[in-house]
Order: C-alpha cells, then sequence, then structure tokens
C-alpha cells in the first residue's frame, strides 16, 4: 500500500487528532491559522491565529479577484506562490506555539477565492493555493477544494457551514441562528431538534465587502474599524433603495454570491446612472445599511414569528454600526456571544476547514443534502 494512504488510516484509526485549519476570505484580509484537537468529530481549538497579507500581495491578488478578464500567467504564478508562502506561514506559526510539524496530523486548506459564479446551468467556482504544494513544502497531508467538491455533487460551492452548525450547534429545544459577517454574508438557520423543520443555509448579501472598498478608495484603510465613518454619515435613501433591487435579492433561499455580484464598480455604475451626489461618508452609511437590510429580511423570511438565539461570527461583528443595526431591526433575535459555542467568532471559518477535513478521514455519517465531504488534494510529499 503507498505509504501515504497507509498513513491517512492510521490517522482515521486514532482516538484523536491534531489538524490545522486554513481559511482566506474575499475580504483579504489575511491568513487565518486554527489549531484544532478532534476527539470523533468534537473539535477544540487549541491555538488560533491571523496573518495579514502584505500590501503588495493583497493588491495582486485584489487585481485577479472577481475580474472577468485576467492575466492567466499570474493566477498560475500566484497559485503556487501563495502556497509557499503558506507553508512558510505555517511553520513559522508552529515554531511560535512550540508545535513539531511531525505533531500535525492533517492541514485543512480552503484556498483562495479568485471567482465564484453559481449558475442554473453550470456551477462553478476557483480557489487557488495548490495543495499540492503545501503538503510538500510542510511534509504534512493536505486536504484542500472543499468548494469543488460541494459543486460536484450538485451544490453551489457556498456557503459550506452547515455542515458543522448542524453537527455541533443544533440545540434540542431553541431556534438558533449563526451569521457569518465575512466579506459576503450568511446564515445557517438551526430549528430545534426535536423539530421536524428543516435547516437552512445560504449567502444573503454583502456583509464587509462593499464597505471595505469604498474605505479602501476613498479613506485609504482597509476597513471601517467599529464602524465610526458610517456612524457619522447619512443613509442616502434613493441609492440605498436601488441597491435593494439588486436580483440577487430576489432569488429564493437556498442561494449563493460573491463579489461578482456585489462590488463597488455596480455602485458606482447606479450613483452615475441615476446622478446621485453623495459624500465619502455618506456612501459608506449607505453601503453599511445595505448590510444591515439584507441581512433583516433575511432573517425575517426564514424565522417568521419565532423568537431564537442568533450567534454572529466574521470580521463584521466588530463594526458596531452593522450590529447594533441588526439589534435594533431584530427584535425577537437574542443575540449571544460566539464564545458560548466552544471558541470566537474570528476563528469558525478555520476551525471549519479542519471540520470538514476530519469529516473526511474519519468517514462521518453526517449527510446534509447534496453535501459531499472532501477528497484528497495531495498525497505525494
Amino acid at each position: 500500500m503507498n505509504k501515504q494512504l497507509l498513513r491517512l488510516t492510521e490517522i482515521a484509526q486514532k482516538p484523536q487528532r491534531l489538524i490545522l485549519g486554513l481559511m482566506s476570505g474575499t475580504s483579504l484580509d489575511g491568513l487565518d491559522i486554527a489549531l484544532c484537537k478532534f476527539k470523533r468529530r468534537q473539535p477544540k481549538l487549541l491555538h488560533f491565529k491571523t496573518i495579514p497579507y502584505p500590501n503588495k500581495l493583497r493588491s495582486r491578488i485584489k487585481a485577479i479577484q472577481s475580474v472577468p478578464e485576467v492575466n492567466p500567467e499570474e493566477i498560475c504564478i500566484l497559485n503556487t506562490e501563495l502556497a509557499h508562502v503558506y507553508a512558510e506561514w505555517i511553520w513559522e506559526t508552529l515554531d511560535e506555539w512550540h508545535i513539531s510539524p511531525e505533531g500535525i496530523d492533517l492541514i485543512a486548506s480552503h484556498g483562495q477565492t479568485i471567482y465564484h459564479r453559481p449558475d442554473k446551468q453550470m456551477n462553478s467556482t476557483l480557489q487557488i493555493v495548490d495543495g499540492d504544494h503545501i503538503a510538500t513544502k510542510t511534509g504534512i497531508i493536505t486536504i484542500s477544494d472543499f468548494r469543488q467538491k460541494h459543486i460536484a455533487q450538485g451544490g453551489e460551492g457556498a456557503p459550506l457551514a452547515a455542515i458543522m452548525d448542524e453537527a455541533l450547534f443544533r440545540d434540542k429545544e431553541k431556534y438558533r441562528t449563526l451569521l457569518n459577517l465575512g466579506g459576503i454574508a450568511n446564515v445557517t438557520w438551526l430549528p430545534p431538534k426535536k423539530s421536524e423543520e428543516q435547516i437552512l443555509t445560504s449567502d444573503i448579501g454583502p456583509a464587509n465587502t462593499l464597505i471595505n472598498e469604498a474605505m479602501q478608495k476613498h479613506f485609504s484603510k482597509l476597513f471601517d474599524e467599529g464602524g465610526e465613518v458610517a456612524a457619522k454619515g447619512n443613509v442616502h435613501s434613493e441609492l440605498l433603495k436601488y441597491l435593494l433591487l439588486e436580483p440577487f435579492f430576489r432569488k429564493p433561499f437556498p442561494k449563493t454570491t460573491g463579489q461578482e455580484d456585489f462590488n463597488l464598480d455596480l455602485v458606482e455604475e447606479l450613483i452615475k446612472g441615476y446622478q446621485i451626489e453623495i459624500s465619502n461618508e455618506d456612501l459608506v452609511a449607505t453601503l453599511t445599511h445595505l448590510t444591515i437590510q439584507s441581512i433583516t429580511r433575511a432573517l425575517d423570511e426564514a424565522a417568521g414569528d419565532k423568537e431564537y438565539e442568533l450567534f454572529a461570527s466574521g470580521g463584521g461583528v466588530r463594526n458596531k454600526t452593522i450590529i447594533n443595526g441588526l439589534k435594533e431591526r431584530l427584535p425577537k433575535a437574542s443575540f449571544r456571544g460566539f464564545e458560548e459555542l466552544g471558541f470566537n467568532a474570528d476563528a469558525k471559518e478555520a476551525v471549519l476547514m479542519a471540520f470538514l477535513a476530519n469529516e473526511f478521514v474519519v468517514g462521518g455519517k453526517w449527510e446534509l443534502g447534496k453535501v459531499s465531504l472532501p477528497g484528497f488534494h495531495s498525497l505525494n510529499q
């Protein structure tokens, strides 16, 4: 038997596993690294850190992200280069945590999404960061291409969180909503186990992506820290009305989207087309309220008249304007700290990657619609 297949069999039979989950979202903040210990299917977060992308690297990724026409050479180069960067960061992080690479059973790498295209005829998505190079550079078996596996089984490639959300966080008695505020907002609606209601998972619109783009262009800042700029501005009701008319918002659940649908070019086309005069502060305020209203509409549709607990994660939880706006508009939601579920909110998606890798190797019986467990990307160390 191939020695790596034998090694994987040994890992699957261990009473517990150490898995590094790697996640970088469309906001291009950097690489999240979560070290998780798994006993069967239950993760315990041992360590977590985020390594910011250097400005030059972030700019290079941004130049090919969600752009219809790009230089394929740059995609090819970054696919390999980012893998080498990730491997170096893994080595540095493990050294910082005083953990030997030989003690890590698996790496679970999401990769960097550069294009996401849900379509009735042919769903497709593309994440770069080559798993073979990560495996070779680190000497650790690497599992990746999670979104491609989802699409191959008939899904849309996003969101993926429902597998872990239902397995770990569904309550026996209470309705729960897990809201992720990354570049795009997505939600998992979890009815109580005793009910016969189906869970719902879906993207629901922009969270931080439009706000971040506006902040970078007009304020030379990566994001609106604490929602302070939005709090100073006034919402332009006409522009907000036109943004809420975007076709994505009229699609039924479940659905998925990305920066291909929601980007600053779209906003600027509306401003130009309708001859709207708006200050930079008011633009950020309006885009922030687009996030608030689109989330509110989606959760009201999912929950109806039911009271529920809401656990928010992702970078948007630090935007007080977003969170306060949601609290004002969602009276039936009881906002709870994500830490009550076992780990901090920032780490959730990196933990999710580790969870998916663990599901694959232990042969979990979890099944959710057409969601499939990921396969190998590389066993060729």
